[in-house]
């Protein structure tokens, strides 16, 4: 699957980094998952509801999710937060 990360989902992810170094791996294995399968069962991809009903979000790691929009077939993502953040 075709995915693209933003200017601000990479400073984001490393700044976020410097606080866990285990992210970085977690981004990694996660993104690596996404590519082939976005289906994959471990990344729990599931389009949000309410005001951001046309965004998505993928497992991370711990209540870590990255966010996204769908452009044709591809996915943008553009933020980091955390579960209660959305």
């Amino acid at each position: 699957m075709n995915f693209e990360l933003t200017d601000s989902f990479k400073k984001k992810s490393q700044k976020l980094d410097l606080k866990n170094p285990r992210l970085r791996s977690a981004l990694i294995k996660q993104f690596h998952l996404f590519s082939q399968n976005p289906r994959h069962p471990s990344l729990k991809l599931h389009k949000l509801q309410g005001e951001r009903s046309t965004q998505f979000a993928i497992w991370i790691i711990s209540d870590l999710r990255a966010l996204a929009i769908k452009s044709g077939e591809k996915y943008i993502f553009f933020d980091l937060i955390t579960h209660d953040e959305y």
